[in-house]
């Protein structure tokens, strides 16, 4: 049996995020690929007709301006995806509890408990100090590694791929999802 002590904070979101793009929400990545390859084609674009004197800097400065807004938007997507997931949790339940025994797994928060089945976990992600269960690819569950009551992270993940029969996909994670103390 373990035990599991979760607060959802801006870095578990932002985990449970980057973990969501790169495993359940995979056809996500090509939009992202395009996106990327449309800025650099843009900037290209913008930089040669500079060189050659089309393109007037503060009389079109609306074509830049995208440009750098874009470039925010892919570097910081993730944190920002974070930050609205966090918004939109519902009252009293950005802290919880989960207890796994051998046939289901409860979640306990201020306000509700929900029993999950292994059998209903479609994914399972590591990204930095988090561990990630997805239900489908809209709903997703961290767990991190410091907030183990009872048991061993390490020990929970060759449990839990066996409970499952699926092994955790370990995802390079970015410095905003791991704790440096």
């Amino acid at each position: 049996m373990f035990t599991v002590e979760q607060t959802y904070d801006l870095r578990a979101m932002t985990a449970l995020n980057v973990a969501g793009r790169k495993t359940v929400r995979r056809w996500y990545n090509i939009l992202r690929v395009v996106v990327w390859l449309l800025l650099i084609l843009s900037a290209g674009t913008m930089l040669v007709s500079m060189c050659f004197g089309i393109f007037d800097l503060p009389d079109d400065w609306i074509f830049p301006a995208s440009c750098v807004l874009m470039l925010t938007f892919l570097v910081f997507e993730d944190k920002l995806n974070g930050w609205l997931s966090l918004r939109s949790l519902l009252p009293g339940s950005a802290h919880s509890v989960t207890v796994f025994t051998d046939e289901s797994y409860t979640v306990s928060t201020d306000t509700t408990v929900t029993e999950y089945q292994y059998a209903n976990i479609t994914s399972l992600c590591e990204v930095g100090d988090y561990y990630v269960c997805f239900l489908g690819t809209k709903h997703g569950q961290c767990f991190d590694k410091r907030g183990f009551q009872q048991g061993d992270p390490d020990a929970f993940r060759v449990w839990l791929e066996q409970k499952t029969g699926q092994h955790f996909k370990t995802i390079k994670s970015p410095s905003h999802t791991r704790r440096t103390t």
